[in-house]
C-alpha cells in the first residue's frame, strides 16, 4: 500500500504503537531489578569506619533487595578514586556509591566542582559519624570547651590533630581556630590510629576524633572528652554537651555518608534503591550494627540529601580558601 494513501491518523498510531513495543523490554527490566548482584564501591580502606558502614548497610541492603550487595573497596585521594569508579560505571544500578562528604570536600584540592549532573545522582543519606574533641589531660588544663578557648589564646600554636590533613577533622579545627581568632598547628597523620596513640603519649596535646575509636580510652581516662563536635549528644557520653550547645556554630563538623547511583539511571531504579534504602535504615539489623558503631542512624531524601551535600562543599571550600590549605601530599 502507498504511504500517502494510509490516513494521518492510523500512521501516528502505527507509530506510537511500535514506540510502546520498544520501550517495553527497558522496561520489563528495570520492573524486575535487580535480577543480579550488586556492588556497593566504598572509597575507603577495608577495616575502617566506612568500610563498616558498607558492609552493615550492604548486607541490610541485600535483605531488602533479595539480591547479594557485594562491597568493592576502591581506595586513593580520600574517596575521589571511587567516587569517579562510580561516575564511570553503567547507569543501571547495579554498581552504587557509598560517599562520604570527606570525598566530596577532597574535590576542592583536586580544584573540581561537585557538578552533581555529572558526578552522581543522589539516592539518600542515612548515616553520620559522631566526632568528638579530646585533650590529653596531661597536656592540657582545660576541661570545658570555653577552658580550652582561654587556654589556645594563652597558648598560641598548641599541636592538635585529626585523622589526616585535608580531612573534615582538619577543616573544622582551622574554622574554629579562624572564628575564635586563635592559632593552632594542625599535626597531620594518616588516620585516626596513629594520631590518637600520639595525642595519648602527649606528643600532641589533643584532637577530633570519631567516638568509636577513642570510647575506650575516654573511659579510661588516657584522654578528656571536652565536646561532641557532631551535632546531638553521644548516648555513650551524656554528660559530654556539644559545641552547638555551647554557643560555638563553628565547632560542628559533619561526616556523613549516603548512596549514589552513576548519572542517568532510570528513575525507576532509583526509586527502588531509595526504597530499599529507606526499610534498610530501619532494620533492626542495622540500627543495631549503627548503635554499637556510636553512628548516628536517619533517613534523608534524595532532594535534602542534595541540598545538603551542596551546602556542605561550599561550606568547607570557604574554609580550605581562606585558610590557604594546600592540597595534601
Amino acid at each position: 500500500m502507498n504511504e500517502r494513501n494510509i490516513p494521518r491518523r492510523r500512521i501516528l498510531a502505527l507509530a506510537a504503537s511500535g514506540a510502546a513495543a520498544s520501550a517495553l523490554p527497558a522496561l520489563g527490566q528495570t520492573d524486575a531489578y535487580p535480577s543480579k548482584p550488586v556492588k556497593l564501591i566504598t572509597g575507603f580502606a577495608v577495616g575502617g569506619p566506612s568500610d563498616v558502614i558498607a558492609r552493615a548497610i550492604g548486607q541490610a541492603l541485600s535483605s531488602e533487595l533479595g539480591q547479594p550487595v557485594v562491597v568493592d573497596n576502591r581506595t586513593g585521594a580520600a574517596g575521589v578514586v571511587g567516587m569517579d569508579a562510580v561516575t564511570n560505571s553503567t547507569p543501571d544500578g547495579y554498581t552504587i556509591g557509598l560517599l562520604a562528604n570527606t570525598t566530596t570536600t577532597a574535590l576542592h584540592f583536586a580544584n573540581k566542582t561537585l557538578d552533581l549532573a555529572n558526578r552522581a545522582v543522589p539516592v539518600g543519606r542515612f548515616v553520620s559519624t559522631r566526632i568528638v574533641l579530646v585533650v590529653n589531660p596531661q597536656k592540657v588544663p582545660a576541661r570545658t570547651l570555653p577552658e580550652l578557648v582561654e587556654y589556645l589564646r594563652q597558648h598560641p600554636g598548641t599541636p592538635l590533630t585529626s585523622a589526616g590533613y585535608g580531612g573534615l577533622g582538619h577543616l573544622g579545627l582551622e574554622l574554629f581556630a579562624q572564628e575564635q581568632k586563635i592559632k593552632i598547628v594542625h599535626v597531620p597523620y594518616r588516620g585516626s590510629a596513629p594520631a590518637l596513640a600520639d595525642v595519648i603519649a602527649g606528643q600532641v596535646s589533643g584532637m577530633v576524633v570519631d567516638v568509636s575509636s577513642v570510647i575506650s580510652h575516654i573511659q579510661a581516662g588516657k584522654v578528656i572528652p571536652i565536646a561532641v563536635v557532631s551535632e546531638e549528644r553521644v548516648p555513650s557520653l551524656p554528660n559530654v554537651p556539644t559545641a552547638l550547645e555551647l554557643g560555638y556554630k563553628s565547632l560542628q563538623i559533619d561526616s556523613s555518608m549516603g548512596i549514589v547511583l552513576p548519572p542517568k539511571t532510570p528513575q525507576p531504579v532509583v526509586n527502588r534503591l531509595r526504597a530499599a534504602l529507606k526499610r534498610a535504615v530501619e532494620s533492626e539489623f542495622y540500627t543495631d550494627a549503627a548503635a554499637k558503631a556510636g553512628n548516628a542512624r536517619f533517613f534523608e531524601d534524595a532532594p535534602v540529601y542534595r541540598t545538603w551535600m551542596e551546602k556542605d562543599f561550599a561550606r568547607w571550600g570557604d574554609v580550605i580558601r581562606t585558610a590557604n590549605i594546600k592540597a595534601p601530599a
